[in-house]
């Protein structure tokens, strides 16, 4: 099976596990047509994120058991059965189990069950825009759920809005399941052929001229990566990052009210995901040329500087231009996590490892949203949560430059001798 067709069939499954990008639109509706306060209707964002990390963790666990294309059929169940329910019975605790627990773990699982398949199809050195490709189809599925969202909303109400959602995100999943396909034995991803008999002679040449692939194959596995200082580090770097992000994508819609006295807000939600759908691609693809840490670095600059002047936003233009660094920013941080943790602790057991490392976003998911939900209701504003979240972004860069790459110790090539007939 073409590797492309793999790629593009892992962004359209990234474009539906993207209804997380809806809930701002949602959680205002929920808020004005059911009378839900701000904390109640963050609640379900936050056990979203939560969930989605530890889908992230037991995908890895379980899909070189069960196969890449049973974790997204599992996905599309599970998607569809967590939004239904939040349809049929639209309360706060129920929208708690089936958006944010179900469907927040079905979404966790076919997220790292799509990113893991194309990094075994495409080679070390393309890790960077694969993954951005992927991710970016997350970040585009806000251009279409987040108008959808608002019509809906409009026409039929939120509770007959989960139940299309569960509908349309079943079966579009279970139909693009059927392409997820993992690479053949003897499939070797730098040359995208199948060996079927492998030159024995050759097996000493090209190990010399590929140090960097015997290094990138010769990873960690989770027990050993867990037992490291630089994975703290990293967890750390990540659930910090992101929490920012996290912070303006659960809360666009009702600061653009706030700030700015527009209820038109679910537009700059769009503007926000195309620049994170940006910020996935791009920033995947300047990290293979200048690597992740450089990468991470410069975003966590600006977005330091974004959320200082974040306050000071109080008109639309302001308004969509700190959404639109944010969107950017956040999408780089979130697609050069997969060339990062390659990066420390190898490829090998890349599934494992980074659904382990993507806890730490469920943690950015707690303290992102619920800080400025809290904040805002306590104090009518979010200025507060705008400062916590800068020197979020500074501790997080300090943290960067802690990180070091770690010296993979790889198995001396013995000579090979061949007895002559």
């Amino acid at each position: 099976m073409s590797r492309w067709a793999v790629l593009y069939s892992s962004i359209g499954v990234g474009v539906i596990l993207g209804i997380l990008y809806a809930w701002s639109v949602i959680s205002k509706g929920l808020m004005s047509e059911l009378g839900w306060t701000s904390t109640q209707a963050s609640l379900p964002y936050t056990v979203f994120t939560v969930c989605m990390s530890l889908g992230f963790f037991l995908s890895g666990q379980v899909q070189d058991k069960l196969g890449t294309r049973v974790c997204v059929a599992a996905c599309a169940v599970l998607m569809g059965a967590g939004l239904l329910l939040c349809g049929m019975f639209t309360k706060p605790l129920t929208v708690v189990i089936g958006f944010g627990l179900i469907c927040g773990l079905g979404v966790g699982v076919g997220n790292a069950s799509s990113l893991a398949l194309v990094l075994r199809w495409f080679p070390a050195s393309k890790k960077g825009m694969v993954s951005g490709a992927v991710l970016s189809g997350i970040g585009f599925s806000a251009v279409i759920y987040s108008p959808l969202s608002n019509f809906l909303l409009g026409a039929v109400g939120v509770s007959v809005a989960f139940i299309i959602f569960g509908a349309i995100s079943f079966i579009c999943m279970f139909l693009l399941s059927f392409n997820m396909i993992d690479p053949p034995d003897g499939y070797d991803r730098e040359k995208s052929i199948v060996v079927l008999q492998p030159d024995i002679l050759c097996a000493e040449a090209r190990e010399a001229e590929q140090p960097a692939k015997r290094a990138d194959e010769n990873g960690l596995s989770t027990r050993e990566m867990v037992k490291r200082r630089e994975f703290y580090l990293l967890f750390a770097t990540f659930a910090i990052s992101a929490a920012s992000g996290l912070m303006i994508i659960a809360h666009a819609a009702k600061i653009t009210q706030v700030q700015g006295g527009w209820e038109g807000g679910f537009l700059l939600v769009i503007i926000l995901n195309f620049f994170n759908t940006a910020g996935r691609f791009l920033g995947g693809s300047l990290s293979d040329r200048i690597g992740c840490r450089n990468t991470l670095k410069l975003v966590l600059i600006i977005q330091a500087m974004n959320m200082v002047l974040f306050r000071f936003y109080t008109a639309i233009p302001p308004i969509a231009l700190g959404i639109m660094v944010q969107g950017f920013c956040y999408g780089t941080i979130f697609a050069v996590m997969p060339s990062f943790t390659t990066d420390l602790f190898g490829f090998r057991n890349f599934g494992s490892n980074y659904g382990t490392v993507v806890l730490a976003w469920g943690v950015g998911g707690v303290i992102g949203p619920m800080t400025a939900a809290r904040v805002f209701d306590v104090s009518g504003d979010y200025g507060a949560a705008y400062y916590i979240a800068c020197v979020l972004s500074l501790a997080s860069l300090a943290l960067v430059f802690a990180l070091r790459k770690r010296k993979v110790r790889s198995a001396k090539v013995q000579p090979v001798r061949r007895q002559l007939s």
